[in-house]
């Protein structure tokens, strides 16, 4: 019984970490706000000079990355793990809206 409550914890516990860069062809996103979102929990921030990001949430598993960027608010599916993940992620205008991809 102890290590079933012990589990449990743990799994309300969980945190999530991503962090890498956004571009749109080979240069660099700067200051465009990036929302993850595992489930019903969402954590915010926005980009650097160089285009860098780092974001923390509680959760983990599969979540969504969206960026909002030029009045629009493309997004792509990330997996969280129990250690921090680094993802590059582009930019790609189609027929008129942004695509976000991971690279």
């Amino acid at each position: 019984m102890t290590s079933v409550l012990t589990l449990l914890a743990l799994g309300l516990l969980a945190r999530g970490e991503i962090y890498g860069d956004l571009r749109i062809g080979d240069k660099y996103v700067v200051d465009t706000k990036l929302t993850l979102t595992c489930g019903t929990e969402s954590a915010e921030a926005t980009t650097d000079k160089q285009g860098s990001f780092r974001i923390t949430v509680k959760g983990s598993g599969k979540c969504k990355l969206t960026a909002a960027y030029d009045k629009q608010t493309p997004s792509v599916d990330v997996v969280l793990f129990d250690q921090p993940a680094r993802y590059r992620f582009v930019l790609e205008l189609a027929d008129g809206k942004y695509v976000l991809k991971r690279v």
